[in-house]
């Protein structure tokens, strides 16, 4: 499959925009459409996506029953008269959930290498792909296509430092890609976990107590200023700094999600919380209530 095609999508691949499904079998340069029965449909076993969203599945299912399936699904006839499922098993799984019988299908003869780039590629064309299997999906196509970040991101229309960003997730421990992919994390909660060695107490944090992309931002700034036996650097002066006093500034910016400073005077001191803007100051706030009303 060259890359030409696969930038342009299924539709210049397979050369189907005039193809019309039919209770029997038609022929379109080399290919075929027919309405198939689902249940003779099998498991894509190529299929990068993990995680489908029942919500949406539900509502695909309802636009089937209402108006049909509009874009056939592709596959691949096998020897024992059933059919390999290579595109569209959202379609598939709609028209099933809709109660419905049949379902248009492109049948092409395609080569398993083949049917796995073009399962990856129609996914990742899709917004509500998570970012998890975003990233194994480039990683698919890096590893076992030989594609380059650079070749990616032209065929996909998305820019390099979206990949890279991307990619650099899958150095992120098991249960925090979990999270990711079902939902828990956003994608800029993710990228800020990268690199971190408390990322899993961190994704479990961020969780608790509802934490923005910018709060967990500060949360990260605080953990690498902060050196080995708990003294912040960002405050640390030429002489030490009381360890005890360091750890609870570290234990109040990991609250608050914000920088924090703690100064002694005498036999009392100062607490001192930094905010960029007014966002962060508000958001101090309503942070603070919600910890108020535990």
């Amino acid at each position: 499959m060259n890359n030409k095609n696969l930038g342009r999508g299924l539709s210049a691949f397979l050369d189907i925009d005039n193809m019309q499904p039919t209770a029997v079998n038609v022929t379109n340069g080399g290919k075929s459409i027919l309405n198939i029965n689902v249940e003779d449909v099998v498991k894509n076993p190529f299929q990068p996506r993990q995680v489908f969203d029942e919500e949406n599945l539900a509502s695909l299912a309802e636009s089937i029953r209402r108006k049909g399936v509009l874009q056939p699904i592709l596959v691949v006839r096998l020897d024992n008269g059933k059919y390999q499922l290579v595109a569209g098993e959202r379609r598939l799984r709609g028209t099933k959930m809709a109660g419905l019988t049949e379902i248009p299908a492109i049948i092409t003869d395609m080569k398993a290498e083949d049917q796995l780039e073009v399962a990856i590629l129609e996914n990742i064309q899709r917004e509500d792909l998570n970012p998890i299997d975003e990233a194994e999906a480039y990683h698919q196509l890096i590893g076992e296509f030989r594609h380059t970040q650079e070749e990616l991101s032209e065929i996909l229309g998305k820019s390099r430092s979206h990949i890279t960003n991307i990619l650099r997730l899958l150095s992120l421990p098991e249960d925090v890609k979990s999270l990711v992919r079902n939902g828990k994390l956003t994608f800029g909660h993710a990228r800020t976990l990268v690199g971190s060695a408390d990322a899993s107490q961190l994704a479990r944090q961020i969780i608790d107590q509802a934490l923005s992309v910018r709060e967990t931002e500060n949360i990260m700034k605080n953990v690498k200023n902060r050196s080995p036996n708990g003294t912040n650097l960002s405050t640390k002066k030429k002489h030490d700094i009381n360890p005890e006093i360091a750890n609870a500034a570290g234990q109040i910016a990991a609250l608050v999600g914000l920088e924090v400073r703690i100064k002694l005077k005498n036999y009392g001191g100062t607490i001192e919380i930094d905010f960029k803007n007014f966002e962060e100051l508000d958001a101090l706030f309503q942070k603070l209530n919600r910890l108020s009303e535990r």
